[in-house]
C-alpha cells in the first residue's frame, strides 16, 4: 500500500471510530431519543410529500418543460418551509440546543436553494437551475454532517427527497 493510500486508510479508520463513539453516546441519551421520536414523523410526512410533489419533475426538465418543473419545486419549497416551521415548535433538549440550532440554519439554507431552483426553472434558465441543484446537494451533505450522530432516518436530507 502506497503512503498516500495508507494515510487515507488510517484517516478513514479514525473518522469511523469517532463517528461510532459519537453515535453511541447520542443514541443512549433519552432526551435526544425523545426529540428524534417527535421530529421524525414531521420529516417523514415532508419526505413523502416531496416525493409526491416532485414526481415527474426531472422528466419535465428533460423534455424542456422547465416552467412546470419550476412550479413543482416551488410547491416542494413551500412544503419544506412548513415542515421547518413544525420542527421548530418541538422543544429541543438543552444539551443539544447548539447542534440543533445549527441544523435549523442549514435547513433554512436548503429551503432557499429549493426556491432558487424553482425561480431558475420558472425563468427557463436550466443552467442556473443545475448550478443551484449542485449547491443543494452540497448543502444537504453539510446539513447531515451537523446531526450525523443522531438517530435520524427521515430527518436526514437525501437527494431522493428532491426527485
Amino acid at each position: 500500500m502506497g503512503g498516500r493510500l495508507r494515510t487515507i486508510a488510517i484517516a478513514s479508520i479514525v473518522v469511523a471510530t469517532f463517528a461510532v463513539a459519537a453515535t453511541s453516546s447520542a443514541a443512549e441519551d433519552p432526551a435526544i431519543q425523545e426529540y428524534v421520536g417527535q421530529v421524525e414523523p414531521i420529516c417523514q410526512a415532508n419526505t413523502e410529500a416531496s416525493h409526491h410533489i416532485l414526481g415527474g419533475a426531472q422528466a419535465r426538465v428533460n423534455k424542456g418543460k422547465l416552467e412546470l418543473a419550476g412550479k413543482q419545486f416551488g410547491r416542494a419549497a413551500t412544503a419544506f418551509g412548513k415542515s421547518i416551521e413544525q420542527l421548530e415548535t418541538v422543544p429541543r433538549p438543552p444539551a443539544y440546543e447548539s447542534k440543533l440550532t445549527k441544523w435549523f440554519s442549514h435547513l433554512e439554507i436548503l429551503d432557499a436553494y429549493l426556491r432558487k431552483i424553482s425561480m431558475a426553472l420558472m425563468s427557463e434558465n436550466k443552467l442556473k437551475a443545475t448550478y443551484e441543484v449542485v449547491k443543494l446537494r452540497s448543502a444537504a451533505n453539510a446539513t447531515n454532517n451537523v446531526v450525523y450522530d443522531l438517530d435520524f432516518r427521515y430527518c436526514r436530507v437525501t437527494e431522493s427527497r428532491f426527485k
